[in-house]
Parts: C-alpha cells; structure tokens; sequence
C-alpha cells in the first residue's frame, strides 16, 4: 500500500504543479499574485479527484472522501475568488514579497509561494489517499461520523465567512471589530470550522488501513492556523488597523474554539 499512496501523490503533484504554474501565470499577467490563495483549495480537492480517478479501493470509500474534497475546495476557492481575487487587492504579504523579491520577484513567486503551496498541499492530501486504496465494500461507523463533523464545520465556516463579509459590507463597520453572530464567541470562528473539516478528513482516512497517517494533516492545520499563517497573521494587522478597539475585542473573546465572552 506504501507504493501505492507514494505513486497517488506523485501523479497528484505533477497535476498539481501544472495547476500552480498556470496560476501563476495567470497572476503575473495581472500583476496580481494574490490568485494563489484560489489555488489552496484547488489544490487539494484536485489532489482527491487525481484519488478518486486512480485509486483502487472501493467506490464507496472513494465517494466520501471525494465529495468531502470537493465540496470543501471549490466553495473556499469560490469565497475567495468573490471576496479577494475579484476585488483586485493584492494581499499584504504579497506586496512585501514584492519588495523583499526585488528582481527576482516572478520567479521567487514562482518557487518560494506558488509551488511551495502546491507541495504543502499535496502533502495535507494525504486524508484522501488511504480511503482510495481501501477496498472494503462496508461503510465503517468512521466514515459516518467524519461526515457528520464535516456537514458542522463546512455550515460553520460559511456561516462565519457571510457573516464577516455582511459586517464588511456596510462602510460604518470600516474601523469597527465584527463582534456579531459566531464572531461573539471565537475571534477567528473560521479558522475553528476550517480545523473542524480537517478533523474530519483525519477521520475518514482513519477508518482505512494506515489511515492513521493520515492524521498528520489535522495537526499540522492546527499548528498553521493557530502558530503560523492563520490567527498570528490576521491579529497583527487587525491590530494594526483597529488598536484598542481589537486589544478589547481580544481581552474579552476566545480566540479560537467558540466559548462565551468574559463580561
């Protein structure tokens, strides 16, 4: 089975590769590389279809994890495309990379953000890969409750996704901090259900042989979300835009699992 997965995720990498290479392009051409961040989700769910197409596991195993993928994927990169890429404004980091890059900014893009990306996610496919060599013709009781968690976590981080873009809407809330709805109870509620769906696919991977591999993913989503890209990144600049307003927001809101205010 180890050759199996290692040949899945080679084939699934190449795919990959060519998928972050024409993103790439594409963000060049518009001067805008903050397209890569429609890649993240591509990238993966493209990861789980490469599964789905060549794995020889049973198809209703394939299926799950499949649809899981799938859904996740394209409806983060469909938020994304509608909330950033459409709008034209270039993350932040992404302007710094400018500057720091200098001459060699196309290329370090190239290498060091888009197919870095790329890597990382083939490598967090590895949930999908275990499920599309399992050849088992039952469902395992696994299967059903990652199924379950995932339905919570994609609601979830919709809900949080709208309800932060509605807040965003309105130009009164320009310098305000988005204290409503599951934003009352975590400061990034998108990042939880985001870590929920993980959860998820760490399950679904668990109910195949090896499967437990597979639970490298979650952690390492943890660890970014919480350590690395997601919530230390996001802080600072709210911080940064909003001061006091936030640092109170902050003192009175769990950061990350959803719990009630402190009064």
């Amino acid at each position: 089975m180890y050759e199996n997965a290692l040949f899945l995720m080679l084939v699934a990498w190449l795919f990959v590769f060519v998928l972050m290479s024409l993103l790439w392009l594409v963000g060049r051409v518009l001067g805008n590389y903050a397209i890569v961040d429609l890649g993240w989700g591509l990238c993966i769910s493209s990861a789980a279809i490469v599964y789905f197409i060549l794995g020889t596991g049973d198809p209703i195993h394939k299926t799950v994890f499949a649809f899981m993928a799938t859904v996740w994927g394209w409806r983060l990169s469909y938020f994304i495309l509608t909330t950033r890429i459409l709008t034209g404004h270039e993350d932040r980091r992404y302007t710094a990379f400018r500057k720091e890059y200098g001459d060699r900014v196309h290329r370090k893009f190239f290498t060091n953000v888009f197919q870095f990306q790329g890597l990382l996610g083939t490598v967090l496919s590895l949930p999908f890969v275990f499920p599309a060599l399992n050849p088992s013709g039952t469902i395992h009781p696994l299967e059903i409750l990652g199924l379950s968690l995932f339905a919570v976590g994609i609601v979830g981080e919709s809900v949080a996704d709208f309800q932060l873009s509605e807040f965003k809407r309105m130009p009164e809330n320009l310098q305000k901090v988005c204290d409503t709805g599951l934003w009352k109870y975590s400061r990034h509620p998108n990042y939880f259900f985001e870590w929920v769906i993980w959860v998820s696919f760490g399950l679904v991977s668990l109910a195949s042989p090896w499967g437990w591999i597979g639970l490298v993913s979650p952690i390492v989503m943890f660890v970014l979300l919480t350590q690395v890209t997601g919530i230390p990144l996001n802080e600072q600049g709210q911080l940064e835009l909003k001061g006091e307003a936030y640092l109170e927001y902050s003192r009175k809101t769990s950061a990350f699992v959803p719990w009630f205010p402190k009064e």
